[in-house]
């Protein structure tokens, strides 16, 4: 099976610490695929938070997952804290790639992420050009 390999950009515009919960480990004692994706969506909304902006509402714009790409490298298990780190990789028109890293306290790494985000008119139901107030936080 072919394997599409991620890597992360050199410049991490973002990063914060996220804490396992016991509800966050499946049964095979590690933190769940699906939990992990979860995880990727609190670190994206950290780092909008940071800058005063919500997904929803971004300079007028909402943001919406269009693709999702996750290479996972590690496991990660409870009371474990993550670090998540956030690079922004290519920009079009209505649309921008997010990129994610998971690590372990010990640096081990857990996962990388490729998030595809558009940016979103919810009035209208149509994709829009990339809000001025995300280009702001490059």
């Amino acid at each position: 099976m072919a394997r599409v390999q991620l890597t992360f950009p050199d410049t991490t515009l973002f990063q914060c610490a996220l804490p396992l919960r016991i509800s966050d480990i499946n049964y095979g004692q590690h933190l769940g695929h699906d939990t992990l994706v979860t995880l990727l969506h609190e670190g994206r909304c950290q780092w909008l938070a940071s800058h005063s902006l919500g997904e929803g509402n971004i300079g007028g714009t909402a943001q919406v997952v269009a693709e999702l790409v996750v290479n996972y490298l590690g496991e990660a298990f409870y009371p474990e804290q993550l670090t998540m780190e956030l690079a922004v990789g290519e920009m079009g028109r209505k649309g921008v790639e997010v990129f994610q890293r998971l690590s372990r306290q010990d640096g081990q790494p857990v996962a990388i992420a490729k998030v595809g985000i558009v940016f979103f008119n919810t009035a209208e139901r149509c994709a829009v050009a990339v809000p001025e107030a995300f280009k702001a936080l490059l």
